[in-house]
C-alpha cells in the first residue's frame, strides 16, 4: 500500500483497474484481425461506487461518525477488478474488436489514468507542504 490513508486506497486501487483496462484495450488492438477474438473489457468503478458508498453508511451509522479507517483500506484494496468478453459479433470472421471504438476508450483511459497520477502527486504535494510548514 503506498499510503495508509482511504484516498490513497481509492487512488491507487482506480490507477490499478485503469492500468489493466489500457492493457485490455492494448491486447484487443493487437488482435483486431485474430479471427474468433473476443474483444476483453475491464471494469472497476461499480467495485469502487461501491465501497464508497458503503464508507458512506457506515460513518453515519455511527456513533461518533468515524469508520475504522483501516478496514475501510482493506475492503477498497480487495474490491474486484472485473475482466469479461463480450460475446456479440458482427464480422464473419466472428472477431469482435471494433478498432475505432478502441481507440477512443484508449485515449479516455490514457486522460484518467494521468488526471489520477496528478490528483494522487498532488495530495502527496500538499502533505509534504503541510509538513514543511509552508515553504
Amino acid at each position: 500500500m503506498i499510503g495508509d490513508s482511504i484516498s490513497s486506497a481509492l487512488y491507487q486501487k482506480a490507477l490499478d483497474g485503469t492500468w489493466q483496462r489500457q492493457r485490455a484495450i492494448t491486447n484487443n488492438i493487437a488482435n483486431s484481425e485474430t479471427p474468433g477474438y473476443k474483444a476483453v473489457k475491464v471494469n472497476f468503478e461499480d467495485a469502487l461506487k461501491s465501497e464508497m458508498n458503503k464508507l458512506k453508511t457506515s460513518s453515519a451509522s455511527t456513533s461518533t461518525g468515524f469508520i475504522d479507517e483501516m478496514e475501510s483500506i482493506q475492503s477498497i484494496q480487495n474490491s474486484n477488478i472485473s475482466v469479461y468478453s463480450g460475446d456479440t459479433s458482427s464480422r464473419l470472421d466472428e472477431n469482435n474488436v471494433d478498432l475505432e471504438s478502441e481507440n477512443i476508450d484508449m485515449s479516455k483511459t490514457t486522460m484518467e489514468y494521468y488526471y489520477l497520477v496528478r490528483g494522487f502527486s498532488d495530495d502527496y504535494n500538499r502533505l509534504k507542504l503541510a509538513i514543511n510548514g509552508g515553504k
